[in-house]
């Protein structure tokens, strides 16, 4: 059986939680470019964790974490503004 998690920002704890999940052997996560997203069942959600934040945790942990940070960097700056949204 395959654990996933699906974490959103709201609260800033999204990394942390994600690193925890990785310690407990998950290996699946949802994330995006920059963080962009949101959820159509509650409006003004925060998007996504970001792709970006977890590598680098991770990274930070000592894991492998593949990922390409530039080319999320670009992503990020291409599809930010066509959703009204900072390319940060």
């Amino acid at each position: 059986e395959k654990t996933a998690l699906h974490l959103h920002d709201t609260y800033h704890r999204a990394v942390g939680n994600a690193v925890a999940g990785w310690k407990r052997g998950v290996r699946i996560f949802d994330s995006s470019a920059g963080g962009i997203g949101g959820c159509p069942y509650a409006p003004g959600a925060t998007g996504n964790v970001a792709t970006e934040a977890l590598i680098e945790a991770f990274r930070a942990q000592g894991e492998e974490a593949a990922g390409d940070l530039a080319a999320l960097a670009v992503a990020r700056r291409i599809i930010a503004p066509s959703l009204g949204k900072s390319p940060v």
